[in-house]
């Protein structure tokens, strides 16, 4: 009877519980209403839970950006990050009064590597050399950014003048969000890695244009009464009133030759020396400059010289200005002054600040085996097998274990780029008969269009004698034998394992002022079809662009950020004559240009090096790639070795199933898929592809044990 009474009074209590609560537990179990749910915020363990409004914006932002019935890698089921970005600008860098830090990255919220979309840094001190910014990442994987430097011109469009160009950007992992943020230091990442360290990139041409005005000769002017070993200074100013143009001059001396700001005093010049101002202005602006001749220690002017707008007419030319007399209007002497003008490429908007290739080369990479256009040169050499430049020979070169191929590449009348040696070649009419070779006549590529020359009738005058080729003119692409196949056949016919140096042919002048050949053809198209042509059909390879052109050069840096380049030079030669420009008469002014151009390096003849192995170092302590050529190598397998022990990049040779690496290499190097895959890159940073072809897709982060 006792338990029964105890067990009522317990079921009592409960009850009177139940209906003092009934009411709360009720309001807690109905729906909110709309308002109060939109707005409301709940906080777990402190940290910031989104409400149902924002996670369905991330939904409906994540189905915007994928395709139908795609998984996005950045799903709007994420951490938040708040990443906090701390920047100090140290090696002496200093930012112009028009000069901004910005941040730019592959996720949404840095702007998917676009310049336009990059998020500004803000300063924290008057010196402006401390920058932060602190931004809100929702990530579900690791993210990548770069630090760039940018300035604005008077459309308000940016200008990329910087930009870090480590191989691997720098990195956020999903559960750093736990780490204390740190300091990054503008252009330094990855200081103990290959490829890393302290690297920046110059931007390329967007929404500007280049003037090079390019004292490059040994002689240029003659001042009445200034002897010709003067020692002057040269200053340039423009004479707009809104001056929006930059100005930067780079003297050649080793290690010292790349571009700075113009000062107030300008630069030192003397006959035989090297000396380019480079003028940088937006498109449809078009200013008049002042060039001050002084003589050493003295403040005033020698002479002056105008130039005009009108006056630099096409991508190049040589202007002949007269020099007049400190503030008058007598003329004392004149001036032979060549100039360059490079405007950006087409389409130029799709490169992208995802990686760059202007200087990817490691130096722990061993000699490449190059066949010199395939397997050697064959209308002047009847012991080749093969025509060369030809995609049979090309091939060839792949069989005999060689790394890459150098081929020669021009553009036809109609601008289509085709492979061929010469600026052109002997024809004739389609039925005449030919009794010796004064009944053909000479005709240049430049010359023909693409049909015209696949219907000529084509002879090599050989020693004397003749023998003619018009059965290997074929119009069939798959014919790997025809001559003058186009660029984008050559590219689609040969495996991406088998890297390519493309010379980029166009006529010299000689230092006796005799052209080699003449050419009509607008220069900034010319670069840009083949640079075009090359983006569609040929990223995703190890691919380096030539050209005994220095200005070609100078052109193929500023427009892109994906393909290097590298000046070819005879350098010092008792084989051939000299060029006019100095930058190529030269082993030490051809280091100096890679240095200035800030390009990948140099290609010199054999002969500067004979008994001189050691001057190799001259460009390899720069970190400048040198490849070697000449015929002396296709004759002797020894000097190939000797040289390849001296760590040269590359050496170019004839007869490569000869004297080449069959008997004891392995493979080719760029077989290896891992190489394949980094050269991938070329087309996501090119703007071809959003993907790398071949890659594994990215692993999903995986997060630390939290205790």
């Amino acid at each position: 009877m006792y338990r029964f009474c105890v067990l009522l009074n317990v079921l009592k209590s409960i009850s009177i519980l139940l209906f003092l609560f009934m009411p709360l537990l009720l309001l807690l179990l109905l729906p909110l209403p709309l308002s109060y749910a939109t707005t409301s915020r709940t906080e777990l363990n402190e940290t910031l839970v989104f409400a149902a409004e924002k996670l369905q914006a991330f939904k409906i932002f994540d189905d915007e950006q994928q395709p139908a019935g795609q998984v996005s890698g950045r799903s709007f089921i994420c951490v938040p990050l708040f990443r906090v970005f701390s920047l100090e600008l140290r090696h002496n860098i200093r930012l112009a009064a028009d000069e901004y830090i910005a941040v730019s990255g592959d996720h949404a919220a840095l702007g998917y590597w676009q310049l336009e979309k990059a998020v500004p840094l803000k300063a924290q001190d008057r010196a402006r050399t401390k920058w932060y910014l602190r931004l809100w990442v929702c990530a579900s994987q690791r993210f990548y950014y770069r630090y760039l430097i940018y300035a604005k011109n008077g459309q308000g469009r940016r200008i990329l003048r910087s930009w870090e160009g480590q191989k691997v950007a720098r990195m956020m992992q999903t559960y750093e969000i736990y780490r204390s943020p740190g300091l990054d230091i503008f252009g330094e990442a990855y200081p103990r890695s290959v490829g890393g360290g302290f690297h920046l990139e110059r931007g390329w041409l967007q929404h500007e244009y280049v003037i090079e005005l390019k004292f490059v000769w040994q002689d240029h002017m003659v001042i009445q009464g200034v002897g010709s070993k003067a020692k002057l200074r040269l200053a340039l100013t423009p004479l707009n009133v809104i001056d929006d143009s930059r100005i930067e001059v780079a003297k050649y001396v080793y290690n010292h030759s790349s571009f700075r700001p113009l000062s107030a005093l300008g630069v030192k010049y003397s006959q035989g020396s090297i000396v380019i101002f480079r003028i940088s202005q937006p498109l449809d602006i078009y200013n008049a400059f002042r060039l001050s001749i002084y003589q050493t220690g003295s403040k005033q002017s020698l002479g002056e010289v105008y130039i005009f707008p009108e006056q630099i007419r096409g991508s190049r030319g040589t202007l002949q200005l007269p020099i007049f007399a400190s503030l008058q209007t007598i003329a004392i002497g004149q001036l032979s002054l060549p100039y360059l003008v490079v405007l950006p490429m087409p389409k130029v908007e799709a490169c992208n600040l995802r990686e760059s290739f202007h200087h990817y080369w490691p130096d722990n990479w061993p000699t490449m085996d190059v066949g010199y256009r395939g397997l050697g040169a064959s209308y002047y050499q009847a012991s080749t097998t093969l025509t060369e430049n030809t995609i049979e020979s090309f091939l060839a070169v792949m069989k005999a274990k060689g790394d890459m191929v150098q081929l020669d590449v021009q553009l036809t009348k109609d601008y289509v780029p085709v492979v061929w040696h010469g600026f052109g070649f002997y024809t004739s009419g389609k039925d005449q008969q030919i009794r010796d070779r004064f009944d053909l006549r000479y005709v240049l590529i430049r010359e023909l269009t693409y049909a015209e020359l696949k219907a000529s009738r084509v002879f090599i005058l050989k020693r004397w004698s003749l023998q003619e080729y018009t059965h290997l003119n074929l119009r069939d692409s798959s014919q790997s034998q025809r001559i003058f196949p186009k660029l984008s056949e050559v590219y689609e016919a040969l495996p991406k394992s088998l890297g390519l140096l493309v010379e980029i042919k166009w006529p010299q002048l000689m230092a006796s002022g005799l052209l080699e050949s003449t050419q009509s053809l607008n220069k900034n198209v010319y670069v840009d079809r083949i640079l075009q042509t090359t983006v569609r059909y040929g990223c995703g390879r190890p691919l380096i662009f030539a050209s005994f052109d220095a200005d070609i050069c100078t052109m193929i840096r500023l427009k892109q950020q994906v393909f290097p380049a590298i000046l070819m030079s005879i350098g010092r030669s008792n084989i051939w004559d000299p060029y006019m420009d100095l930058r190529a008469q030269s082993f030490q002014q051809a280091v100096n240009f890679a240095h200035s151009a800030d390009i990948l390096g140099t290609a010199l003849h054999v002969e500067n090096f004979a008994q001189k192995h050691q001057l190799l170092s001259v460009a390899l302590d720069l970190k400048q790639v040198i490849f070697l050529w000449g015929n002396d190598l296709g004759q002797d397998e020894h000097l190939i070795e000797q040289f390849r022990a001296l760590d040269a990049t590359g050496v170019i040779y004839d007869h490569m199933d000869r004297v080449g690496p069959a008997s004891w290499k392995r493979s080719s190097f760029f077989r290896a898929p891992q190489l394949l895959e980094l050269f991938g890159a070329q087309c996501v940073a090119s703007g071809n592809s959003s993907t790398i072809p071949g890659a594994k897709p990215p692993k999903p982060t995986i997060w630390p044990k939290l205790r």
